[in-house]
């Protein structure tokens, strides 16, 4: 299933507007360039979703950190990223 969901999941995410990258991952999480790393942060932990702010670390301006869940965990976060401008 995580692979699955994995693969579901990043395909969805480069999608939405304010994602520039979404990088290749083999691991039970997926690291996504954003435009704005900060504002998306935030933006997702008022709505209710944890992901990890990587902007900080070496290479990685601008990135978050999202674990993979369960599909409809995967399918919350993909609603509530709908909702972001």
């Amino acid at each position: 299933i995580l692979l699955m969901q994995r693969d579901l999941l990043s395909k969805a995410l480069a999608n939405y507007s304010f994602v520039d990258t979404v990088f290749p991952s083999n691991a039970n999480f997926i690291l996504i360039k954003v435009d704005d790393a900060n504002k998306r942060y935030d933006e997702l932990l008022k709505k209710g979703i944890v992901v990890r702010n990587r902007t900080t670390q070496a290479g990685c301006k601008n990135c978050l950190r999202i674990s993979v869940g369960t599909p409809s965990e995967n399918t919350q976060l993909l609603n509530v990223l709908k909702t972001l401008k």
